[in-house]
C-alpha cells in the first residue's frame, strides 16, 4: 500500500475527506478497470476526458479520485475523496513511479520507432542481447515477454501505469536490459515519459497514422521526440538512408552511431547476396567487419539487422556474438513468415500495411520470383485513409495479379475501402479480383499456383483477429493459409 504524502510529494495537491495518511491500494486511468482501493486518476486524453468518467469510477469502488476540479454535479458522490491537482497528465509519470516503486533505476532501456521494421529489429535485439548472456525483456506489438513469460500484447507500446507495472515485474525477474517498441502514438501521447533511455533508434520514416497526426509534421514530430529526450551519455541510431536523417541528427543531444547502404555509415552494408532463403552481406563497422548470413530475406531486413548491430555495438556486445545471433535467428511472426505444407510453390503472410513496407516486400520478391506475384491484400477501416490509393498504385505496378479483400473493415462499408484502393491501380490494370470475404480471398489466391509463383497475403500479419462493425472476430491468415494448403496438398497426394 502507498500513502498519499509518499506518492504526492512535492507536488502541489489539495485534499477533500482524506487525510495524507490515506493508504491506496491501486492507480487506475481507465474507469471501466476499477477495482476496489484504487486511485482512479482523471486524465484529459485526445479524444475523451477521464473527468467525464469519475461517477462511473466511484461505482465501480475507487477509494478516492484525483482530479484537477470537482465535478459540477456532486449530488450522489458528496462523500468521495479527493486529491485536487493542477494537471493530472504531468502528474501521471511520477505516481506510476513511486506507486512501483521506481523500476526504471534498475533497468536499461533500448527504444525502436519508425514506421516500418520496429518489431523485426526489436526481436533481432532481444536475441543479440539474450546471446551475450543479458536478461533483456522486451515490449511491442506481438507480445510482451517478461523473464520466462510471454503476454500477448494489447498495445505495441503500453500506457504508463501498465508499463511500471511491467517494468516492476522485470526487476522481479532479474532483467537488466528492456526493448521497447514506440508507437507514435505513444510518444505524442507521453507514455513513455520519465523514462531515460540509454539507445534510441530509428529504423525509417514515411506515411503512417495520418488519420490520428493529421499532417506528416506532426507524425515526424512526434517521433522526434524520444530522440529529444535522449541526454549525452545516451546512444542516437539513426538510418543514414532515410530522408529525415539530419532532421533528427539535429534533434538530439545524444552521441550519434549511423547505418545504412546506399550513404557512408558508421555501420555500412556491402556484398550484398540476396535470395529466397536468406541473405548473405558484409558490414562495415568502425572496429572492422561483419560476415553476415541470415535467413531473413530482402532489402528492408538487411536494414532491420544494421539497426539491430549498431544498438548491441552500442551495449558493448562483441561482434562475434552478434554475428552468431543473427545468424540462428529464424523470423518474427507474421513479417515475411513463410508458409509451409508441402505445397509446390512460395506462400509469405506479412503485416505490410503501409505503402512503403508494400513496396519494400514487393520489389524484393519480384527480383527474386520467376514466376507471378499473387497479392492479397486490403486496409483496415477507420484508420489512415491517404494510403489506400497509394497502396493500390503499389499493387497494380508491381504483384501481376491482386486480390482485394477485407482487412479490419471495423464501422466503414468495406466495400468502399476497396474502392478507394482500386482508384490508385494504374490505368488499364485489369488483373485483379475483389473478394471482400478473407478466407474466400485467400482460397482463390492458393488455387491454381505454378511451381515458380509467390503469393503474398499482406496487411494483418501476426493478428488472429477480424473486426467487422464493432465485433472481434477469430481470423489468422497463417492458419487459414496453413489449412487451405494442407486440404489441397492432401488431396493431390492422394
Amino acid at each position: 500500500m502507498n500513502r498519499v504524502e509518499e506518492l504526492f510529494k512535492d507536488i502541489d495537491y489539495k485534499l477533500i475527506r482524506l487525510t495524507p495518511d490515506f493508504s491506496i491500494g491501486g492507480l487506475c486511468c481507465d474507469s471501466r478497470t476499477v477495482k476496489d482501493g484504487d486511485l482512479f486518476i482523471a486524465v484529459k486524453g485526445c479524444e475523451q476526458d477521464g473527468h467525464d468518467y469519475i461517477k462511473e469510477a466511484i461505482k465501480k469502488g475507487a477509494a478516492a479520485i484525483c482530479s484537477t476540479r470537482l465535478p459540477k454535479d456532486l449530488k450522489d458522490i458528496e462523500n468521495t475523496r479527493f486529491i485536487i491537482v493542477k494537471d493530472t497528465t504531468k502528474i501521471l509519470p511520477i505516481l506510476a513511479s513511486r506507486f512501483f516503486g521506481k523500476p526504471t533505476r534498475f533497468l536499461k532501456f533500448i527504444g525502436i520507432t519508425g514506421t516500418n521494421g520496429k518489431t523485426t529489429t526489436c526481436y533481432l535485439v532481444y536475441e543479440i542481447l539474450k546471446n551475450a548472456k543479458k536478461s533483456p525483456s522486451l515490449l511491442g506489438t506481438i507480445q510482451y515477454r517478461i523473464g520466462n513469460k510471454n503476454i500477448d500484447s494489447f498495445n505495441t507500446t503500453p500506457g504508463l501505469l501498465p508499463l511500471h507495472s511491467f517494468f516492476s515485474e522485470m526487476r522481479e525477474n532479474g532483467s537488466d536490459y528492456v526493448v521497447m517498441e514506440l508507437s507514435s502514438h505513444a510518444l505524442k501521447q507521453g507514455r513513455v515519459k520519465g523514462i531515460d533511455f540509454n539507445i534510441a533508434a530509428l529504423t525509417n520514416i514515411t506515411g503512417d497514422h495520418l488519420d490520428y497526426h493529421r499532417t506528416m509534421l506532426d507524425y515526424v514530430k512526434s517521433k522526434r521526440l524520444l530522440f529529444e529526450s535522449l541526454k549525452n551519455d545516451s546512444f542516437a541510431i539513426l538510418n543514414h538512408d532515410d530522408k529525415f536523417y539530419k532532421e533528427f541528427i539535429k534533434s538530439t543531444r545524444g552521441k550519434l552511431i549511423s547505418y545504412g547502404i546506399n550513404e557512408d555509415s558508421d555501420f555500412k552494408a556491402t556484398d550484398i547476396k540476396l535470395d529466397i532463403n536468406g541473405s548473405r552481406f558484409v558490414i562495415n563497422t568502425p572496429k572492422g567487419m561483419i560476415n553476415v548470413k541470415t535467413h531473413l530475406i530482402g532489402l528492408h531486413n538487411i536494414y532491420n539487422i544494421l539497426a539491430a548491430t549498431s544498438i548491441s555495438f552500442a551495449v558493448g556486445i562483441d561482434f562475434e556474438v552478434i554475428r552468431d545471433a543473427i545468424a540462428r535467428f529464424g523470423h518474427v511472426a507474421g513479417r515475411l513468415e513463410s508458409i509451409e505444407v508441402g505445397q509446390h510453390f512460395k506462400v509469405f503472410i506479412d503485416y505490410a500495411h503501409t505503402h512503403d513496407a508494400l513496396e519494400k516486400i514487393l520489389s524484393m520478391l519480384k527480383k527474386l520470383c520467376n514466376g507471378k506475384i499473387i497479392l492479397v491484400f486490403g486496409c483496415g477501416g477507420n484508420r489512415d485513409r491517404t494510403k489506400r490509393p497509394k497502396m493500390g498504385r503499389i499493387a497494380s505496378s508491381l504483384a501481376d495479379y491482386v486480390i482485394l479483400t477485407d482487412d479490419n473493415p471495423r464501422e466503414e462499408d468495406p466495400e468502399a475501402i476497396l474502392s478507394e484502393i482500386e482508384k490508385g491501380f494504374q490505368r488499364g490494370f485489369k488483373s485483379y479480383k475483389k473478394i471482400p470475404d478473407r478466407l474466400k480471398a485467400i482460397e482463390e489466391a492458393l488455387t491454381n499456383r505454378e511451381l515458380s509463383d509467390i503469393v503474398l497475403i499482406a496487411g494483418k500479419g501476426h493478428e488472429d483477429y477480424q473486426i467487422i462493425g464493432d465485433r472481434k472476430f477469430p481470423f489468422n491468415d497463417k492458419k487459414v493459409a496453413e489449412k487451405i494448403l494442407g486440404t489441397a496438398t492432401l488431396a493431390v497426394m492422394k
